[in-house]
């Protein structure tokens, strides 16, 4: 899997490669962690009462119909145990853990539908044209992963409602959603799982907590779905840690202040970086998130390596090639410092 964060090889000072919030680890989270380390010499809950609760009171949905993880890359993996498809639309590029988890199913089969780089990699409503009976399960990703682009809201629903009339499951991933731009729009969890059975929706909190060392991620889908989702993961996935963390987080996201924050400094750090890239003859595509995906000509994965900074290598990723990367969108301070080396690198030095 070409997933970021490999710090353990390599001699890294600055890591481009992980996603999080620039704003940092908020000073509630620390709190949280201190209550989680203060439990570690009990169990922690085994049906996660609280930290369903905690999600379904803000969602305003049953806490039956949630339940959380040891980070999204668990739940994808449960959730793709538990439908067992046998036909799946995979859209590449697309976050490489789909694939993985359907690469561990006997009997799968992958349909790929490729993004057209004519189109900036934005899915269009082509792949409508790909959903039919005998589609068992569709992967999507809002935004999406590795461009950073929302999808299109008439096309998210459009695609939701495809699937519903040929009896397709929709795993929704928005690992993202609260770093990018449909957040300002909000999503209603509660009147979407209500309309749609086979709908699932997947969260994260590692980005935007800027946590990723205490995997946290949470699952909402109707009912009798969550059940043979739950089936399939371990008892006490959960630390008592991440139960604090995800419960903690759950409050900070009902204030509209630390989304705002967050999502300003994101703003800023993006407008920079795509100009500075697009100055420096780089091929920059449209984000709505803290990541960008960009093209160049000059080999920039391996020289930054040598200046101790990491980013995201996509050369081998399916519908990709080499030239691909993906760039966090980080502090100014550190923002800066990535422009600049890659200036140095592009002119030579």
């Amino acid at each position: 899997m070409d997933h970021g964060g490999d710090i353990y090889r390599n001699r890294i000072e600055h890591d481009f490669s992980v996603s999080l919030n620039p704003a940092g680890i908020p000073t509630k989270m620390y709190d949280a962690i201190n209550e989680g380390v203060a439990r570690a010499g009990s169990y922690p809950d085994i049906l996660q009462v609280s930290v369903r609760e905690c999600i379904g009171a803000h969602e305003g949905i049953n806490r039956e119909c949630v339940f959380a993880g040891n980070g999204a890359s668990e739940l994808i993996l449960a959730i793709t145990r538990a439908l067992e498809p046998e036909n799946v639309l995979l859209t590449e590029p697309g976050f490489s853990g789909y694939r993985y988890a359907l690469n561990g199913l006997h009997n799968c089969n992958i349909e790929t539908y490729y993004l057209k780089k004519d189109d900036d990699f934005i899915l269009t409503s082509d792949i409508l044209e790909r959903i039919n009976k005998n589609t068992d399960l569709i992967f999507l990703c809002d935004p999406w992963n590795p461009t950073g682009k929302n999808i299109d809201e008439d096309l998210l629903l459009a695609i939701i409602e495809k699937a519903d009339r040929n009896d397709t499951f929709v795993v929704l991933d928005q690992s993202f959603f609260h770093l990018s731009k449909s957040c300002l729009k909000g999503f209603d969890v509660r009147s979407m799982l209500k309309r749609y059975k086979k709908l699932i929706i997947l969260r994260s909190m590692t980005k935007l907590f800027a946590l990723p060392g205490i995997r946290t991620g949470y699952v909402m889908a109707d009912e009798t779905i969550m059940k043979r989702i739950r089936n399939e993961l371990a008892e006490w996935n959960l630390s008592a840690i991440s139960q604090e963390v995800i419960k903690a987080g759950i409050s900070l996201i009902s204030e509209s202040s630390f989304l705002d924050s967050s999502l300003g400094l994101i703003k800023k750090g993006r407008e920079y970086l795509e100009s500075e890239l697009r100055s420096l003859g780089i091929r920059v595509y449209d984000s709505d998130t803290n990541f960008i995906l960009i093209e160049s000509k000059h080999e920039l994965y391996e020289k930054l390596i040598t200046k101790k900074i990491l980013i995201r290598d996509l050369s081998k990723h399916p519908g990709l090639k080499k030239g691909f990367y993906r760039i966090a969108i980080k502090d100014q301070g550190s923002n800066r410092m990535l422009i600049e080396s890659i200036r140095e690198i592009i002119n030579g030095h």
